[in-house]
């Protein structure tokens, strides 16, 4: 019995020796191999706006021509953080898969809110916040954000870590605006605009009616509710049959309240 144990012990030695001999081979042999086959992919959850030329033509203007070398050759980090570079790319991943492909997987980023600050420089706000460039190649059609904007955009910058008392705090409130607007599908649809007054209040630009809505400032996101429940029954019980047209300004600033203004004429 002893010596029946003992053989097969000597067997799974002998097996799981092979194995890892053989997994060892397949990866030297792996490494001598050249790529033969970049496999981009590309993530996104809005509209596509990288292809995959954009991917090699970024490559290569650093350098990288992967095409053509062995895998031993390959630095994947060094590759990785390069196309982490790109003010366009939330995340990539590099690997090898079969023979001869190299797998670059790609997430981008989704741009949220158009900014146009007080230089009229346009520059784009990611779903997690990211400052990015305009890509002119692909229009993505977003909710803008204007008026005293006065300083130059930071690309690569996260506006949700700014601190409340730094000038450019303004950003991490119009982006969560942005945010609270956009989990709602009516006000969603609504607004086309948000715009910066000079006393740094927020004001908010309907698509129809052309009536300015005032928002000042609130103290949290509850606060901020509570004015656009305002707004909502207004909008579905004050309003009368002239009313998109009646009001040139809704004024949402006072505590409980919410003032509306009439055109001349009405």
């Amino acid at each position: 019995m002893k010596r029946k144990t003992l053989a097969w012990l000597v067997v799974m030695v002998c097996f799981a020796t092979l194995f890892v001999w053989m997994l060892a081979y397949s990866s030297m042999q792996r490494g001598r191999q050249a790529v033969g086959h970049l496999n981009i992919r590309i993530e996104r959850d809005g509209p596509l706006y990288m292809q995959e030329q954009d991917v090699r033509d970024w490559l290569k203007q650093h350098g990288l021509r992967l095409e053509g070398r062995s895998f031993d050759e390959l630095n994947v980090s060094n590759i990785e953080q390069i196309l982490q570079q790109n003010p366009y790319v939330a995340e990539a991943q590099v690997y090898p898969v079969g023979d001869s492909v190299l797998n670059v997987d790609m997430r981008q980023r989704n741009p949220v809110l158009k900014v146009y600050n007080a230089q009229q420089v346009v520059f784009q706000i990611d779903e997690a916040g990211v400052e990015m460039p305009v890509n002119s190649k692909y229009a993505v059609r977003l909710r803008v954000l204007t008026g005293f904007l006065p300083f130059a955009p930071e690309y690569g910058l996260n506006v949700c870590e700014m601190a409340d008392t730094s000038e450019q705090a303004v950003l991490k409130q119009a982006f969560l605006l942005n945010d609270f607007l956009r989990e709602d599908p009516f006000w969603d649809a609504m607004f086309e605009q948000i715009y910066l007054t000079e006393n740094r209040e927020f004001e908010l630009v309907p698509k129809v009616g052309g009536q300015v809505v005032r928002l000042g400032h609130w103290e949290d996101k509850e606060d901020l509710r509570g004015k656009m429940e305002r707004l909502r029954l207004f909008y579905l019980y004050g309003m009368g049959d002239q009313g998109w047209e009646k009001y040139s300004v809704l004024d949402l600033r006072y505590e409980g309240q919410l003032v509306a203004t009439k055109r001349r004429g009405f």
